[in-house]
């Protein structure tokens, strides 16, 4: 029995906090870039290969050959929520009010599935993206965070299959400098702008985020740490070494 694959990681965050610019410092040379969001990358990329998802039950063929092609070293999904989007409007929605619109909802659920399956198995470097939905919880009166997807999948919440969670954040710089660690470095455009875009690492009260990681991935002191999603990924070879 061989050991799941640990190196995936998790990027959540609502629109324009930093999400895809974090992948500037990635390898991108030993990289395939999955794109589902059929938008262009807010810096100039060198991945090994680009493919624009059209079709989402092509997505988990597409991971089963890049498992297989060695010079290839991972693999970056952008996004996982509209690659869920997407099945539902070609696989589900075309369906409804029809009896075959149930079960559509349960190949929407085993798609996901054979999805995490596919990677879990894997032996790749994985770095997913996701959309973030805030909704306010009148029981605790905060606010919770979850991936936007819908049918039994997320109700469970999608979370609950990584073991690496990081949110994209914008956050001050004033308050950035209450958590001061070796992760996080401000620079003077950021120090003139008056924020920086940042990850989190792990919850807080109010915060509603769902980052998680190992014990012992981060310091304290890290609750925030630059977007670098290579610097992340090379965090978490060590960890694991």
């Amino acid at each position: 029995m061989t050991d799941s694959n640990k190196n995936i990681i998790l990027i959540m965050g609502v629109p324009a906090t930093g999400k895809s610019v974090s992948l500037r410092n990635l390898p991108q040379k030993d990289l395939v870039y999955i794109n589902t969001d059929l938008k262009e990358l807010p810096f100039k990329d060198s991945f090994m290969q680009t493919i624009e998802l059209k079709a989402a039950e092509d997505l988990t063929g597409f991971i089963n050959q890049i498992e297989g092609h060695d010079p290839c070293k991972g693999v970056v999904l952008d996004t996982l929520t509209f690659a869920m989007d997407m099945f539902e409007s070609q696989r589900v929605i075309p369906f409804a009010g029809t009896p075959k619109g149930q079960t559509a909802w349960g190949d929407y659920a085993q798609f996901y599935k054979n999805f995490i399956h596919s990677i879990k198995a894997g032996s790749k470097d994985y770095i997913i993206m996701a959309h973030d939905a805030q909704t306010y919880n009148e029981e605790t009166m905060e606010f919770d965070s979850q991936i936007p997807i819908k049918g039994s999948v997320g109700k469970r919440g999608a979370e609950a299959d990584f073991t690496i969670i990081l949110t994209a954040k914008q956050v001050p710089i004033k308050k950035l400098k209450q958590h001061e660690n070796p992760l996080l470095n401000i620079t003077p455009e950021e120090e003139e702008d008056g924020f920086k875009y940042v990850f989190q690492t792990r919850p807080y009260k109010g915060s509603g985020s769902k980052c998680r990681s190992p014990l012992g991935l981060w310091d304290r002191s890290m609750l925030y740490i630059d977007n670098d999603a290579s610097a992340v990924l090379k965090r978490v070879k060590e960890y694991y070494a």
